[in-house]
């Protein structure tokens, strides 16, 4: 512009001259009122200030420069409409400077302004209208949610005016909008839910997605165990989750009551309050969510004396006698008796009773109160043998042989299986009556695989009823049930298991106990079932009771029966504990056979000064005794093994030789047999009273031989094992209890050793 104005003025002033000297050569001179010729100055215009991009609806001040002219007014237009319109942008405003308005859709305009001075000088700009910048989406949902559940919602965080936002959804279904700014959704199966929103604005658009981790299901509401009433004040009671699961935490809160231990655990401990009502509520969480239960709990205001029972502290077996207790204003009596029978007085404050056979009887008196409120009180009695009676004939000593242990998997071990295993305990009944709960023995490693994975599946226990074949199957009648579930993550070896609703079992029936894997994925959780095992395969796996009596069994990959036979070339016998509900219990309860020496185990040497023996004290009735087998080795030597019957005051009872089959020597105790010493004389082992079941050799042979460790420290009760003594070991430097582990002088080690009694 510039240049332009300087070119005009000098075209100006050439004018001037040339006119000057036209004059001149006009031969005259030039009037003095005339004076020199009036250059007017051209006028320019521009515009200055104006972005070449504008967001849609956007206000941007605009200005026009005006040169040469007296005044710098300007008249404006937008593509050549005066001050525009609403398509194309409009203005606001007076003068050289004023306000532009962009319309609301994209395009591109364009922007003049005129001189009022002078309209045919005018300047242009263009102008490039433009929607704002899309923002890709932020969606707020929910990080995770369980299977199934509703009404969750999906939204964007930073929504943008003009934009359109549309919604998708994989892993569940969309229930709210399929536009706009939120929607709702819910959640399909477990895994991965993705939403996804997509953003249009104009020729733009953008995606963004948010993922739902859906999680199982919520933990089931717990059933909580309490007393139905106590007494106010009163500690110690316990309040629990009747059946725990694993994987889950549990809280408790109480009202009108304090608690005491056990608040964040599956059971908890608590002291009543005042009377009236007490309040537990237990909560169950896990990582889906948490649910609610509650107890009430009737507080009264004192509760009766604890009965003192009165009766003898032993009699004999099939012997009548009574008992008695103090009697107490407004209370009832009730009366429980276990190993014999009640004959009169029940509810009363005096009882008559008959005793059952020899053994220990279980006496139980309950006094409860006009509010409910009960105590009990308990007495032993021991039930003795009629002197004049003989005892029955049978067996007396562990009567168990066993090397090792062996596992049997229910489940999946895909190193091995190819199919959900199945296993089965055969048992016969020795008594008519509920059998109310079991101890089977788990087993699992954390460091050596194939004996369980995961959490250890959800197990299923049932009694079944005997098919009567000749192969003594289980049949698929089902007496009784319960399920263990993730026995792992419980982490019990020797599980208490009982059934709700007890089974009705006959004896001298055969019975199965069926283990069945329920886990979603029996590859991943499974336990194993732990037996006792013989190296060597045996036509009758223990010496006093035949195969059919206890064994064990598991399922093909057709799902048929047979016995349990991995690794063919051993035998198995289950251990196992019945309970019946009238008291009695029966089973096999060594948990272990140490029979191997390359693992450090504990077979001991019989050579000269060495020497092993079963002490015991004889409880119940006496026991005439014929003959005793023991389990050995003879490794080398041709000297026969003395079996010796000495007092715990090492009186002779009784003894005799016996040359033991010669068993090659080896890492395990594969090549023990079993010995026998009949006795000249039958022995008679009187009730009370201690010995000793000595063996021992010359120094010129060597023999050896191995203990079984009995449950007795796992919860098994004494029905199960030999509860009557204990092995012990000499080098010829005193006596010590056996060792394994790494632990010694244990008492919980039997010798493998019975007497026939008569």
């Amino acid at each position: 512009m510039r240049t332009q104005i300087g070119i005009t003025l000098l075209q100006g002033l050439v004018l001037v001259g040339v006119l000057t000297q036209f004059a001149c050569a006009g031969g005259g001179a030039q009037s003095a009122a005339t004076g020199p010729a009036v250059v007017t100055p051209s006028v320019s215009v521009s515009i200055v200030g104006v972005p070449n991009d504008v967001n849609c609806g956007d206000a941007v001040p605009v200005n026009a420069q005006v040169v040469g002219a007296t005044t710098r007014a300007v008249t404006w237009s937008v593509d050549g409409i005066v001050n525009g319109n609403s398509e194309v942008g409009t203005i606001s405003g007076t003068g050289d400077a004023v306000i532009y308005t962009a319309p609301a859709t994209e395009g591109t305009h364009t922007l003049s302004a005129t001189s009022v001075v002078d309209s045919s000088k005018s300047a242009t700009t263009r102008l490039s209208i433009h929607y704002h910048k899309l923002v890709t989406p932020t969606i707020v949902a929910p990080a995770s949610a369980s299977v199934g559940s509703a009404g969750l919602a999906a939204s964007v965080a930073n929504p943008q005016s003009r934009v359109s936002y549309s919604w998708s959804i994989a892993g569940g279904t969309l229930t709210g909008a399929l536009t706009g700014t939120s929607t709702a959704f819910s959640a399909g199966p477990a895994g991965v839910l993705t939403v996804t929103c997509n953003a249009v604005l104009g020729t733009q658009s953008a995606r963004a997605t948010a993922q739902v981790q859906i999680l199982g299901s919520m933990p089931t509401v717990p059933q909580i165990s309490v007393p139905s009433s106590v007494t106010t004040g009163t500690a110690g009671h316990m309040a629990s989750v009747v059946q725990p699961q694993g994987s889950t935490s549990y809280g408790w809160t109480i009202q009108d009551g304090t608690l005491t231990a056990g608040a964040n655990t599956s059971s908890a401990t608590f002291t009543a309050g005042a009377a009236g009502t007490l309040t537990l509520t237990c909560s169950a969480t896990n990582t889906v969510g948490s649910v609610n239960s509650t107890a009430l709990v009737q507080v009264v205001p004192s509760a009766p004396i604890t009965p003192v029972i009165t009766a003898p502290s032993q009699v004999n077996a099939q012997a009548a006698s009574s008992a008695s207790i103090p009697a107490q204003a407004g209370c009832t009596t009730t009366w429980t008796l276990t190993g014999g029978t009640i004959t009169a007085g029940q509810g009363t404050t005096s009882l008559s009773f008959t005793a059952g056979g020899v053994g220990t009887m279980q006496l139980g008196c309950t006094v409860t109160n006009s509010a409910s409120v009960a105590v009990s009180a308990q007495k032993s009695i021991a039930v003795l043998a009629v002197p004049a009676a003989a005892p029955a004939s049978g067996f007396y000593g562990s009567g168990i042989n066993a090397d090792d242990l062996g596992n049997q998997i229910i489940g999946w071990n895909t190193a091995n299986d190819v199919c959900n295993r199945k296993g089965s305990i055969r048992v016969r009944a020795q008594y008519t009556s509920t059998l109310v709960s079991i101890r089977p023995k788990f087993i699992w490693s954390a460091s050596k695989g194939g004996y369980g994975a995961g959490n250890g599946g959800n197990i299923l226990i049932q009694i079944q009823t005997d098919d009567g074949s000749s192969n003594h199957l289980p049949s698929g009648t089902v007496l009784a049930s319960l399920q263990y579930d993730q026995p792992i993550t419980v982490g019990n070896y020797w599980p208490m298991l009982t059934f709700s609703t007890p089974a009705n079992l006959t004896a001298g029936q055969l019975y199965h106990i069926v283990f069945t894997n329920l886990a979603a994925d029996p590859t991943a959780n499974y336990v194993s079932l732990d037996h006792l095992y013989k190296w060597n395969v045996l036509s009758q796996e223990q010496p006093l009771f035949p195969n059919t009596d206890l064994c064990a069994l598991e399922t093909t990959t057709t799902g048929a029966w047979i016995k349990f036979v991995r690794g063919s070339s051993h035998s198995y016998t289950p251990t196992i504990e019945l309970d019946y509900g009238n008291g009695a219990s029966q089973g096999q309860g060594y948990i272990q056979g140490f029979g191997q020496t390359s693992s450090g185990w504990n077979p001991k040497t019989i050579s000269g000064a060495q020497s092993v023996r079963e002490i015991f004290t004889v409880s119940g009735a006496n026991r005439t005794v014929s003959s005793v087998s023991v389990r050995l080795n003879r490794v080398s030597g041709s000297s026969p093994l003395t079996v010796t019957v000495e007092r715990a005051d090492g009186t002779l009872v009784g003894q005799g030789t016996v040359l033991v089959t010669m068993g090659a020597a080896g890492t395990t105790s594969a090549n023990e047999s079993w010995a026998t010493v009949s006795f000249t004389t039958p022995l008679t082992l009187q009730s009370g009273t201690g010995y000793h079941l000595v063996l021992s050799c010359p120094s010129d042979t060597i023999h050896t031989t191995h203990t079984l460790e009995k449950g007795s420290l796992e919860g098994f009760k004494a029905t199960t094992y030999f509860a009557d003594g204990y092995a012990q070991y000499t080098t010829g430097a005193g006596w010590l209890g056996w060792n394994e582990w790494g632990g010694g002088s244990r008492t919980d080690n039997d010798l493998q050793f019975y007497f026939i009694t008569q």
